[in-house]
């Protein structure tokens, strides 16, 4: 479990120290780290949302994304994301102007990875739906493994013009 201690020390490096693969439950924690890892990259911010995430996302922090979005565009990080694209979330994703989106079917699981150094994975409480936990790292290793694994789906993903989708 991630303690509030290390948790400041990891915001205080921006995340770059000291090096840390745990399960974050703490809510607030959790969702400090989470909106941390959309909003700190200074270069790249690249993400894989399977039908579930990307729901959570739309239903409980749209606003929030469109505003990460602006900053990207602001800060010049390149935002990339792959989703599965559906009738349900055409209009969300036809909202996204900067992001290069990219759509792949059966999607398994979620994650994004921030400038190269930092990688989060969103787990569910299954009863409720709810986002309830997260595993981070900035483990090189790991981060490097999942950086490939977004590489490679990225290279199989259509480019999806989704305003001709809708």
């Amino acid at each position: 479990m991630l303690s509030g201690y290390a948790f400041r020390k990891l915001k205080d490096s921006k995340y770059k120290y000291p090096r840390v693969t745990s399960i974050v439950r703490n809510p607030d924690i959790l969702l400090a780290i989470y909106l941390d890892s959309l909003i700190v990259p200074i270069s790249e911010l690249n993400i894989v949302w399977d039908k579930k995430m990307l729901a959570y996302v739309m239903k409980y922090y749209r606003e929030i994304f469109l505003h990460i979005e602006n900053l990207s565009k602001e800060k010049g990080v390149k935002l990339r994301i792959i989703v599965e694209f559906s009738k349900e979330n055409a209009a969300f994703l036809n909202s996204l102007r900067y992001c290069d989106k990219r759509h792949l079917n059966n999607i398994m699981e979620s994650f994004q990875i921030s400038d190269h150094t930092a990688c989060v994975f969103h787990f569910f409480n299954k009863q409720y739906e709810q986002l309830d936990q997260i595993l981070w790292t900035n483990c090189r290793y790991m981060v490097e493994r999942k950086q490939i694994l977004f590489s490679s789906l990225w290279k199989m993903a259509t480019p999806v013009l989704f305003e001709k989708m809708s």
